[in-house]
């Protein structure tokens, strides 16, 4: 079958915006889906098809880095000759060749590190050694034509596919993408990259982008040989490989010596690639591997003092949009967009911090922002987070999202608005709170109406009211309504809360605690 058929086309199209359905190049590429994939198989069948201008951007995590981001309908290309080669690199690739595999991402690398360094020293009964080594400038080095040699050894042209995949390779390995680029951020951040880490100052012939599937793909391609090398030639069972960053474990540091001196002659006269002196660590095993974010162990891992500071950076830009110190009280502000951007940036990083021994790190980062709480619910067994912000879709009375917030919030003051009112509903259901602080605020008794609302007030007369209670030295969570859902109720989210700046309460949470990530590491 032509690899270039509609069918193929169209799986790789949904496979492709998996996860980026919402970007704006995917949005517009799906208004015109049809003519969109019969245009690009036209295209590609004749072989007129041509790759678009890229967007560049710079990223300045961990690192300065520069940037190439496709067009989405390069990127469906991009699908259609990864999926084909992967069938026949898959079987070559060495079993510890991690980074843009299926079942080889990070946890899966440091895993397998962890059952070397285990093997390696027997249990912890005898002594062993690490090294760790990295490629200079890997992705601006790679040499475009052994890169295409070696993706032509392996295709059989005979084949109707492999003919297709293997002009397709050709254009898009020798595709310049500096030519009239997109620029995206600050266009400045290019004069501090030096010129052996930019693609627009590169050798000709020299240089992958950063950020594209098939540039991920080919870079496992071209230092396939390497794997080769290392576990055939030199012997090294305990060696992997993630991306240009790769660990070898062995008994003597004399003999890992010798094999890192093998392996940067092997590199400078087969590949052209050089190794990173900077970045060359001999250790003892006992010493752990800082290793794809993690100071990896044979028994546990640590968090990276990094990856902790990036997180501490993190809760404090979000702290200072969604709490704010009044002269009264604290208020908090559910700003939906700041919160889903911190909700997805927490995950990752619970995520990360799932796989480490960090419970005492944890509890104190969460003791250091108690403000969490107010958003979050996190179940420490599983390090799953849950929105407190978000009535459940069974809500679908008036009387049960109120219920909800009442729940989540139950030393609270709740007050939901509906329509141009505020009201106060009856809880628990015989009867509500202290009667004392009803009359002390004046509030408006509302009989027996059909929600159950006792207390009310027009919305004009929130703020007044808010701050006689806070005043009172009470907590309060106003819930608004945003609009309607297809069920015909108001969608309701809570909009602000205010906490009395009660010294006794304060107290509480300023117990001094130190956040340390790896402690006597010395990472």
């Amino acid at each position: 079958m032509s690899l270039f058929s509609l069918e193929n086309l169209y799986r790789q199209y949904l496979a492709c915006r998996r996860n980026k359905r919402n970007t704006a190049n995917a949005l517009r590429f799906e208004a015109r889906q049809e003519l969109s994939l019969l245009a690009l198989r036209d295209a590609l069948a004749d072989r007129s098809y041509e790759p678009g201008r890229s967007v560049c951007f710079f990223v300045q995590r961990p690192k300065l880095r520069e940037v190439f981001a496709a067009d989405f309908r390069d990127r469906v290309v991009h699908h259609v000759l990864v999926s084909h080669l992967e069938r026949i690199w898959e079987p070559v690739f060495i079993h510890d060749s991690y980074a843009c595999r299926k079942g080889k991402g990070v946890h899966n690398a440091v895993a397998r590190l962890q059952q070397f360094m285990r093997e390696a020293t027997a249990n912890g009964t005898r002594e062993a050694w690490t090294l760790q080594l990295d490629i200079r400038n890997y992705f601006m080095s790679i040499d475009k034509a052994r890169l295409f040699e070696m993706v032509e050894a392996r295709l059989k042209p005979r084949r109707e596919e492999d003919e297709e995949a293997l002009w397709l390779t050709r254009k898009l390995v020798f595709h310049d993408c500096t030519l009239a680029p997109v620029m995206k951020g600050d266009p400045r951040l290019i004069d501090r990259l030096p010129p052996e880490k930019t693609l627009f100052r590169a050798p000709p012939g020299k240089g992958l982008p950063i950020g594209n599937l098939n540039s991920q793909f080919f870079a496992n391609v071209y230092l396939n040989a390497l794997d080769q090398f290392v576990k055939h030639k030199l012997k090294c069972r305990g060696y992997l490989r993630y991306c240009d960053d790769f660990v070898l474990v062995g008994h003597s540091p004399g003999q890992l010596a010798v094999w890192k001196e093998e392996i940067a002659h092997f590199l400078e006269e087969r590949l052209a690639l050089r190794l990173n002196p900077r970045r060359e660590r001999l250790r003892p095993v006992t010493d752990g591997v800082d290793f794809l974010g993690y100071i990896v162990r044979p028994f546990h891992l640590l968090v990276r003092r990094r990856v902790v500071g990036h997180l501490c950076e993190t809760l404090a830009r979000s702290e200072r949009v969604l709490v704010r110190q009044r002269a009264d009280a604290t208020e908090y502000r559910f700003d939906a967009a700041v919160l889903d951007a911190l909700q997805a940036s927490l995950a990752s990083y619970l995520g990360h911090f799932a796989r480490a021994s960090c419970n005492r790190l944890l509890t104190a980062i969460l003791a250091r922002n108690p403000w969490l709480d107010t958003f979050f619910g996190l179940d420490r067994q599983s390090l799953r987070l849950r929105r407190r912000d978000r009535a459940p879709a069974q809500a679908r009375t008036v009387q049960q999202q109120y219920r909800h917030w009442r729940q989540e919030y139950p030393d609270d003051v709740v007050w939901i608005q509906v329509g141009a009112f505020v009201e106060r509903l009856q809880w628990p259901p015989r009867r509500l709170g202290k009667r004392g602080i009803r009359e002390n605020l004046g509030l408006r008794r509302m009989g027996s109406p059909r929600r159950g609302a006792i207390e009310g007030f027009p919305l004009s007369q929130l703020a007044r009211r808010r701050a006689a209670l806070v005043a009172a030295g009470g907590q309060v969570i106003v819930v608004g309504q945003r609009g309607t859902d297809t069920g015909g109720l108001r969608r309701r989210t809570p909009a602000l809360r205010w906490v009395a700046r009660c010294s006794d309460r304060n107290e509480a949470w300023a117990a001094p605690t130190t956040v340390r990530s790896s402690a006597r590491t010395g990472h």
